[in-house]
């Protein structure tokens, strides 16, 4: 009697174990299963990058739109602002001074950047005498003068620049009879303007033992015959053989 009562209490007992094992397995089941289903499989993560790779179609069309204008022969917004602000970029000041003294450009390339390069620019033209002849540029260079002979006409000026250790000076006797003789004062640039025609041979004071001189031929050499007559030896020999060259050369 007692046997199959305790028989009986084990299948129960059995049966709740068994029960209850089923349900907590349905359960943790279906909450593995949710969570799973949320967490983005590789494959899907890879989706998703090539998805934010790709730019929308509104910024793609914005991008290429100006491109296509370009491709048909339209010149579009963008191109044109470039444009307008390249024309900006030349200093106002640059432009004034080119247009008062009349200097014209091939192309912007050529146009100065700044008012110093305009300066250079303008410097490297003869500019025009006060007694409206041309000015002949002289350039004391270590111990010579560049260039060592001048042809001028009458009424030129003829300025010696980068003179800090020179000075010129006319030699008695190898210019025109009558002309004015001069002398510069040491260290300074000098500008002399020339009315008589005829040679006029100078030296360089503090360096004439250097043989630093030059000539300057203004209109016809008409005393000529007269500096081959003169009796010029060193340093003046010299510059006396390369003004006669240069007149006998007109």
């Amino acid at each position: 009697m007692y046997q199959k009562k305790a028989v009986i209490v084990t299948v129960i007992l059995a049966a709740l174990a068994i029960f209850v094992v089923a349900a907590v397995s349905t359960v943790f089941k279906d909450d593995s299963e949710e969570r799973y289903q949320n967490v983005p499989s590789p494959q899907a993560e890879a989706t998703i990058d090539d998805k934010s790779a790709v730019a929308p179609a509104s910024v793609k069309d914005e991008t290429t739109e100006p491109l296509a204008q370009n491709e048909v022969g339209g010149l579009n917004e963008t191109a044109t602002e470039h444009m307008e602000d390249a024309n900006e970029a030349v200093p106002e000041t640059v432009v004034d001074e080119v247009a008062e003294t009349g200097k014209r450009f091939d192309s912007m390339e050529n146009v100065p950047a700044t008012p110093e390069q305009a300066e250079e620019v303008l410097a490297e033209e003869p500019a025009p005498a006060a007694s409206g002849g041309e000015i002949h540029i002289v350039k004391a260079v270590g111990l010579k003068y560049d260039p060592l002979v001048v042809n001028i006409q009458p009424n030129d000026t003829v300025a010696w620049e980068n003179m800090p250790t020179h000075d010129t000076q006319s030699m008695e006797g190898l210019i025109p009879e009558g002309a004015e003789m001069w002398h510069s004062k040491l260290g300074e640039n000098y500008e002399r303007t020339f009315t008589q025609e005829g040679i006029y041979v100078y030296k360089c004071t503090p360096h004439f033992g250097a043989g630093m001189g030059g000539a300057i031929i203004v209109g016809k050499p008409v005393n000529l015959e007269a500096i081959q007559a003169a009796d010029a030896k060193g340093a003046a020999g010299r510059l006396v053989r390369k003004a006669i060259a240069a007149a006998e050369a007109m």
